[in-house]
């Protein structure tokens, strides 16, 4: 009767351990739903906007427009520690002919753009920024943007280092962003990812990438929703890319590049109050946090950039966020440094955050540095 009962134990022994080598079997060789799907680079989502029934597809920047921007991207001058940050994806990318397309984790997730009402936020969104104050007609930006992975605190929180062009006609708000953002309710986790927002008639009518028809996708492997692979150390080594938001001086479209590579671009049908130009252009941090039904006590704002304040002392660009070589395009499509005379610090909210601003900082040319750790930033 032991010898059976013995027979008996080995046996669910035996069972159960094939049950947990079959299982972790099954966890290890499952595979990761991708990021992205790749589809026909003519029948993409944004070709199917009524406006661009008849639009001809832009595959690649115009001459013109690559001799605006040639050294613009040059990485010769890195230091020891700093490094062109890379995206945490497959090098093959789509197939030839198919452009990848982001599927977005919350497909539910509503839209909340950052709404600055003469370079401030509303209750429990903030920003520190370095903004233009001279009203001509800009036809772009670019910049060298320090990566970095914000810690926020809930998946309600976003946080974001963008280059912004504004535009007003007849008191509405248009406007096209590009830089890095961290946004837990669109992208599904706490990574730092390439994005970008625009808005084709009024600022809130607007999305993050290609959640609504607009942005046209070229690149075969780099799509807006990209995360980035590695970020920046505080005091270590420094992560960065090259950003522009251009138009083209032959097409009119809006482009975006990351280094020297053309990612896609925004049709000039879609972004008519850009024809002649962007009326403001901003360089910097955005945070927003939860304000609905909340009392303003209760309103905790999430980190900017790497979490520190800037400091005067540190122009070695290693302990809080950064943006350099700042330059934009003038209205005969020249790229040219900033005037440090017509520019403006903004922080709206200056317990939590800040931006300071160097004049021609040594092989940077134009840079700031910005952020803060939030917090009670609305008491």
């Amino acid at each position: 009767m032991q010898t059976k009962q013995m027979a008996s134990l080995w046996l669910l022994i035996i069972f159960s351990l094939s049950l947990l080598c079959f299982h972790g079997r099954s966890q290890n060789t499952k595979p990761q739903e991708p990021e992205y799907e790749c589809v026909d680079i003519y029948k993409q989502p944004s070709l199917l906007h009524p406006q661009l029934k008849n639009h001809q597809i832009q595959m690649r920047p115009s001459d013109e427009f690559l001799a605006m921007l040639s050294g613009d991207t040059s990485a010769e001058n890195l230091s020891d520690d700093e490094m062109v940050a890379e995206f945490d994806i497959p090098e093959e990318g789509c197939p030839q002919g198919q452009v990848p397309i982001h599927k977005p984790r919350n497909l539910n997730h509503t839209e909340k753009p950052f709404q600055p009402i003469n370079g401030y936020g509303t209750v429990g969104q903030h920003a520190a920024i370095m903004k233009k104050i001279d009203a001509i007609p800009w036809r772009g930006a670019s910049a060298w943007i320090s990566i970095y992975q914000p810690k926020l605190r809930n998946k309600e929180q976003f946080s974001m280092a963008l280059i912004w062009l504004n535009t007003e006609n007849q008191g509405e708000r248009t406007s096209a962003q590009f830089g890095w953002a961290v946004i837990p309710a669109l992208y599904g986790d706490y990574r730092t990812r390439l994005t970008a927002y625009w808005s084709p008639d009024k600022l809130e009518n607007g999305c993050y990438n290609t959640k609504c028809k607009g942005f046209v996708q070229i690149d075969r492997r780099i799509f807006l929703g990209a995360g980035f692979s590695k970020t920046s150390v505080v005091g270590g080594t420094q992560f960065k890319a090259f950003f522009s938001i251009n138009q083209d001086p032959k097409t009119k479209n809006l482009l975006l590049t990351v280094g020297k590579i053309y990612i896609g671009y925004w049709p000039e049908e879609l972004l008519p109050y850009f024809f002649n130009g962007a009326e403001a252009v901003i360089y910097g941090g955005f945070t927003n946090a939860p304000s609905e039904n909340i009392q303003l006590f209760n309103i905790v704002s999430p980190p900017m950039g790497n979490g520190n304040k800037p400091l005067d002392e540190e122009v070695d660009l290693k302990h809080t966020c950064y943006m350099h070589s700042l330059k934009y395009v003038t209205p005969d499509y020249k790229s040219v440094d900033i005037d440090s005379d017509k520019v403006t610090e903004v922080a709206d909210a200056g317990k939590c955050y800040d931006v300071i601003y160097f004049d021609k900082l040594g092989q940077y040319g134009q840079a700031f540095t910005f952020g803060g750790p939030g917090g009670y930033c609305d008491v």
